[in-house]
Parts: C-alpha cells; sequence; structure tokens
C-alpha cells in the first residue's frame, strides 16, 4: 500500500501527488505461516553441475510474488521402489547473499564451494537432497527483503512453499522426508518444522539461537539429532545445549553430540561421521 505525501496546487490547478515505496511485509508469524495455503508449483530450469554420488538440477517455484530456486540432487544408486528418501537442506548464513553458490573460480554452481559436500554426503548415503536458495540469494529474486538483516523467518517461508509441493519431485519418496540445517539454517528449519507436519525426523548442526520458538517445543512432529563443536565461535556451543535441554524438559525424543573441535562447520573424518549419525537416524524412522 502507498501512502499519500503530499498535495501541491500548479498554476493549471493540476494536483501532483509523492508516493514512497511499497513498506515490505513480515515475515509471517508462525500461526500464520500454519495456517497459509500455498498456491506453487515447480519447474525444471536446467541441469547443475553432478558430484561423485549425485546428478543434480535446478527448479524454480514463484512465492510471494518472487521466483525462487531449489537445487535437487539426485543420488547415483538405483532408486527404491518407493523413491528416494528426502533430506531438505537448509543451509547457512552467506555474507553475500547474491554470491551463495558461486565457486571461487565465479562459476555459478550450486551449493558452491562451502555447501558442496551437503549433496555428497547424503546423496552418498542414498537420499536426495533439496537444498533450496532462500530469496535474495544467488539468481532467487527478493534480495531487498533482506538488505538490512538476514532473517530465517522469511527464509522458512520460502522452505515451506517449497514443501508443499514436493510431490512435484520425480524419484522422492514423501513417506520419508527429513531435513538438515546448519548453522542459521537451524532457525529456519524449526520453523518449517513447527509450521508442517511431513519431515520425520531432523538435524542441527552448529545451530543459531532458537530460544525465541521455546514455547512451541511440544508441537516438534519427529525426533531431532543435534551436533555442535563444543569450540565452535561462529555459533555459540550453548545454542545446541540449551535446544537438548529444551527437549529433555518435554520429553521430546532426540539425540545430542558435542565434538571436541572448533570446526564450525565440522570438517573431514568428523563431518564424515556427522553425516553417518544422520543417516542412521534418519534410516531409523522410515517406514
Amino acid at each position: 500500500m502507498r501512502a499519500l505525501l503530499g498535495i501541491c496546487l500548479i498554476a493549471t490547478l493540476t494536483a501532483c501527488t509523492e508516493h514512497e515505496p511499497d513498506v515490505l511485509p513480515e515475515p509471517l508469524a508462525l500461526e500464520a505461516l500454519r495456517a497459509t495455503s500455498f498456491e506453487t508449483s515447480l519447474s525444471y530450469e536446467r541441469p547443475l553441475e553432478e558430484g561423485m554420488s549425485f546428478t543434480a538440477y535446478l527448479l524454480s517455484y514463484p512465492y510471494a510474488g518472487l521466483k525462487l530456486y531449489a537445487m535437487i540432487a539426485v543420488p547415483k544408486s538405483t532408486a527404491p521402489e518407493a523413491g528416494f528418501p528426502v533430506v531438505i537442506a537448509n543451509h547457512g548464513y552467506v555474507p553475500d547473499p547474491t554470491r551463495y553458490g558461486i565457486t571461487a573460480e565465479g562459476v555459478d554452481s550450486r551449493p558452491g564451494d562451502y555447501y558442496r559436500s551437503v549433496p555428497e554426503l547424503y546423496a552418498a548415503r542414498g537420499f536426495l537432497v533439496v537444498i533450496p536458495d532462500y530469496r535474495g540469494h544467488n539468481s532467487s529474486e527478493g534480495l531487498e527483503y533482506i538488505l538490512e538483516q538476514q532473517l530465517p523467518g522469511y527464509f522458512a517461508e520460502d522452505v515451506v512453499a517449497m514443501m508443499s509441493v514436493l510431490a512435484e519431485i520425480e524419484s522422492a519418496d514423501l513417506d520419508n522426508v527429513f531435513m538438515w540445517s546448519h548453522s542459521m539454517g537451524g532457525g529456519v528449519s524449526m520453523r518449517a518444522l513447527l509450521a508442517t507436519d511431513i519431515v520425520k525426523a531432523s538435524s542441527f548442526w552448529a545451530t543459531t539461537n532458537v530460544d525465541d520458538l521455546q514455547g512451541y517445543f511440544a508441537d516438534l512432529d519427529g525426533p531431532v539429532m543435534i551436533q555442535h563443536a563444543a569450540g565452535d565461535t561462529s555459533t555459540e556451543h550453548s545454542n545446541s545445549e540449551r535446544l537438548a535441554g529444551a527437549l529433555e524438559a518435554i520429553g521430546h525424543p532426540h539425540v545430542y553430540v558435542s565434538y571436541d573441535s572448533d570446526d564450525h562447520y565440522f570438517e573431514g573424518e568428523m563431518r564424515e561421521r556427522a553425516a553417518d549419525r544422520d543417516a542412521e537416524f534418519f534410516r531409523a524412522q522410515m517406514q
């Protein structure tokens, strides 16, 4: 809605008006996100660079007047009869969102250098991986929403909108959908988990603070895996301790693993062990 700033009379008695730019809406509150009926669909855009264990392609979908994108990584192994179990991966903070998925050589190759191991880790373990850009990241529209601050609330909307049409992804087993997150992505995941009921289990790596949603934790459906390096200085280890403590207090099933390391995104063998724990945890919930 445009606000009228003023009216000035000119010699011809013609009135002229000036308008300020549209005010962007705030992220949906959790209750509103739960109640939203999404009208969107997926469109194939182009193939993406494959990995050792996966082929990949880019999908787009409209939401909130924006054209958004998501990477789909499909294991090279033979698909089970019901399709591959799905991991929705919510990445962390990116200092320059427009450079998300851009390699050091300047190549648009989602999810880029830093998160390249994510589709590899889970596709190698038999999971189809879905990695939404989030608005304002790479070529996904909506940078104006996050110029001042990257808000998990906006990104959760984008993820939940995409989740509403997961059935359009070929070879996806919709009875076995899981969620992974890293760092800021923890706030995205928690909102998406609380707004939907299709995720059977979730994993939080080095999560950001999600204390603001603690009052809703009793509404979580599936068990939660929490993994964090004790010496992490990017997101405080205490974030995971408090999350585990809050889940313990309400009797919600969870596993908490603390590593003797300062790696924010784990490294080498530690990252493989963390992915192994996730895969075992997820498969224990599969139908």
